[in-house]
């Protein structure tokens, strides 16, 4: 399966982070910040103008709190470690408001609105909005019995409500951002394990089969010289147009561009078999053009490592191949008989890189050995749509 994971050409819409703006780089912490001067800019001014000391030094103490809360909310520490913090903060801001309330009993359009940007950011998330909802109505309540209005009351629940909420809505959304950004690398960290996985398996099952196949004709050129120089010169041209094919196939295969045929493989394993001086029986049930190209692809790959075995590890003397079609599964069996060896089957890299390809098209491959030789087959359903 050739799947491409080669990087992508950057996006239009991607930019490297540090050339942003300072403020699109820190949105959460700059926006929290921003409404500070704008909120306490009256009541720091009308304390100034009335000299009332202690009632400026709460409003600092305020401000300092918010500052506090957002800094600690948006430093790299552990999440519940912040929440902790920041909690904490936000509770002695709460209780610095209402002591203001209780000796002052003004200001309340400015320094509502602030406790709220410092809940939406200091809160865990499932107490935010529960919080937020209930200072905005109970600050409407003491407003609407304080001017008689209506409009005032709800002036005052809106604008403090909609401070937290857009605080809160910006702080999810730069979560939710971290996160895509770290599943993106997780994804890229995976394409490159696929890609790497990809051309293990390609390689070795280029170059296993090839290798062998040219070892096979070494031997058959090395007979044939002291009988029949003429045999052995084509046997030699033939190693020459293997090698210069698996050239351009290793090639194609580093590019990822690679494609192989089950006709091709059986044609080439033919030769192969026939090469060594094998008897080798291909019975192919399948129609032409019948199989998925998916399924073709895989079992091309099935019969050029089941060749590659057979002639580098089977004492075979004969061989059969076996390819069928129907009833939404295709079938594939390559068995060799020969003599029997009690060596004990262990999966290489090879089998192990088919098994993944047939998992991965929902089949199932087996290995076994049989009483006089050895069974390599692959089944894989067909009535699948839109594999590749």
């Amino acid at each position: 399966m050739n799947t491409l994971a080669r990087p992508m050409p950057p996006s239009s819409v991607e930019c490297d982070e540090r050339s942003l703006p300072w403020v699109a780089r820190r949105p959460g912490r700059w926006y929290a910040l921003l409404w500070l001067p704008l909120l306490l800019l009256a009541p720091v001014v009308a304390s100034i103008q009335q000299s009332h000391v202690g009632q400026l030094l709460m409003l600092l103490l305020l401000a300092s709190l918010h500052v506090a809360t957002v800094l600690v909310r948006y430093r790299p520490a552990p999440r519940q470690r912040a929440d902790q913090r920041t909690e904490a903060l936000v509770a002695v801001s709460t209780l610095v408001l209402v002591g203001y309330q209780i000796l002052w009993n003004e200001h309340q359009v400015f320094l509502y609105p602030l406790l709220a940007l410092g809940m939406a950011v200091g809160l865990r998330h499932r107490l935010v909005m529960g919080f937020v909802g209930g200072l905005a109505v109970s600050g409407a309540i003491a407003a609407g019995f304080s001017s008689v209005s209506l409009a005032d009351a709800l002036v005052f629940a809106v604008v403090t409500y909609m401070s937290g909420l857009s605080a809160f809505l910006i702080d999810r959304l730069l979560e939710t951002t971290a996160q895509l950004s770290a599943t993106r690398e997780q994804l890229a960290r995976a394409a490159v394990l696929e890609e790497r996985e990809r051309f293990s398996r390609d390689l070795h099952d280029l170059l296993g089969h090839t290798l062998s196949l040219i070892v096979v004709k070494a031997e058959a050129v090395r007979r044939f010289v002291p009988t029949d120089p003429e045999s052995a010169a084509d046997q030699a041209r033939s190693i020459e147009e293997i090698g210069r094919s698996a050239l351009g196939e290793v090639r194609q295969a580093v590019v990822g561009y690679r494609e192989t045929s089950l006709a091709d493989e059986l044609d080439a394993a033919r030769e192969a078999l026939a090469t060594a001086g094998l008897q080798i029986d291909i019975e192919v049930l399948a129609e032409a053009g019948e199989l998925p190209k998916p399924v073709d692809r895989l079992f091309a790959w099935v019969v050029r490592e089941g060749t590659t075995n057979i002639l580098r590890h089977a004492r075979a003397r004969s061989s059969r191949i076996l390819v069928e079609s129907g009833g939404g599964e295709a079938t594939l069996e390559i068995t060799d008989h020969g003599d029997a060896i009690s060596v004990p089957i262990r999966p290489g890299s090879g089998l192990i890189g088919l098994r993944e390809r047939a998992e991965a098209l929902g089949g199932v491959l087996v290995a076994d050995r049989e009483v006089d030789g050895f069974r390599l087959g692959v089944s894989v359903p067909t009535h699948e749509e839109g594999r590749s």
